[in-house]
C-alpha cells in the first residue's frame, strides 16, 4: 500500500462508481449479487484505519481498523466503495479520518470474526457475516494483488 500513488480528486469522485450502481441494482434484484460479488472482491475499498507499530509473526505491520458496536455489543467493520460514502461517519466532533484503500479480500482476511457492512446508510449497502466473509475469502484468494498472495508450499 505504501507504493500506491494518491488518487486525484476527480479519480476519487469516480472511484467504484459503476460498482456502486451495480450494488444498488443488486439490492433491488438479489439474483444480481451473484455477478456483483466477484467484482467487489477484486475491488479496492476504503476503511477507517491506520497502520499499527505492532507486527504479526510474518513481520507485517498490523492495522487498527475502526469497528462500530451496536447496542447489543456486536462489532461491525464499516467499509466503503468511495471516499464520499465515508461522510456517514462524520459528526461535529469528528470530521476527518485516517483512511486506507485496500483490496476487499485483504480486508475480509484482516477482520476475521467480525461482521462488516459496505456503505452503511446508503442505497449501496450490503452486510456481511463472518462466515460469509470467510467463504468469500476462500473463493477469491486469486483476487489478492500478487504481492499479497499467500506463499505457496
Amino acid at each position: 500500500m505504501a507504493n500506491q500513488q494518491p488518487l486525484t480528486n476527480e479519480q476519487l469522485k469516480e472511484f467504484n462508481k459503476v460498482l456502486e450502481e451495480r450494488i444498488i441494482e443488486a439490492n433491488k434484484d438479489k439474483a444480481k449479487w451473484k455477478k456483483v460479488l466477484p467484482d467487489l472482491m477484486s475491488a479496492d475499498v476504503f476503511v477507517v484505519a491506520q497502520l499499527s507499530d505492532r507486527t504479526n509473526d510474518k513481520g507485517e505491520r498490523l492495522m487498527n481498523i475502526l469497528t462500530l458496536t451496536d447496542k447489543a455489543g456486536h462489532q461491525t467493520v464499516p467499509f466503503f466503495t468511495s471516499p464520499a460514502r465515508l461522510s456517514v461517519l462524520a459528526n461535529e466532533n469528528r470530521k476527518t479520518f485516517n483512511v486506507m484503500k485496500l483490496n476487499t479480500v485483504k480486508l475480509f482476511q484482516s477482520v476475521k470474526g467480525k461482521s462488516a457492512v459496505l456503505n452503511p446508510n446508503s442505497p449501496a449497502v450490503k452486510a456481511f457475516t463472518p462466515f460469509e466473509m470467510n467463504v468469500l475469502v476462500m473463493e477469491n484468494l486469486d483476487k489478492l494483488p500478487k504481492t499479497e498472495k499467500p506463499a505457496e508450499e
